[in-house]
């Protein structure tokens, strides 16, 4: 599928079924982050018993081709905020209005909860997906480092 031969219309925007988790895994290890159908099962679970999150698909004739995880984030110091985590559109149907459609459904999701602000954060080296973003309406407000240690 390329993104010549999709168009608005033809992209339905819904929760995330247990029956995408190949297709879920398969965009996730275009992310960069490689996974298994079963791990995805278990994940997408999760994710359905949390009131506080959300997994949804992009879908065009039948296939998931792009999704994102909407999550209300919380930490003392601040407050609560609703974030999208994870959004990948496929390799292949990327520049087609897929990731805006994803984006616009994660901000009425956010308004509809009573929020005014939604974040995403984003892997610096992913310059591409800045630019998406800005033109988005999003505004960079914040740099930082993640540092792991392996326990």
């Amino acid at each position: 599928m390329s993104k010549q031969g999709i168009n608005a219309s033809a992209v339905t925007i819904r929760a995330a079924k247990e029956s995408d988790a190949d297709a879920l895994a398969d965009l996730c290890g275009q992310l960069g982050y490689p996974t298994d159908q079963a791990t995805m099962v278990a994940r997408l679970r999760e994710a359905s018993d949390d009131r506080h999150r959300a997994v949804i698909v992009a879908e065009v004739n039948g296939r998931a081709v792009g999704c994102l995880e909407l999550a209300e984030q919380s930490a003392f110091e601040n407050g609560t905020w609703p974030e999208i985590r994870g959004l990948v559109v496929d390799a292949n149907c990327r520049s087609g209005g897929i990731g805006a459609a994803l984006v616009g459904f994660a901000k009425q999701w956010s308004r509809e909860r009573g929020f005014k602000t939604l974040r995403v954060r984003t892997n610096e080296i992913r310059t591409r997906t800045h630019a998406f973003y800005e033109r988005e309406g999003f505004t960079k407000t914040k740099s930082q480092r993640v540092y792991d240690i392996d326990l």
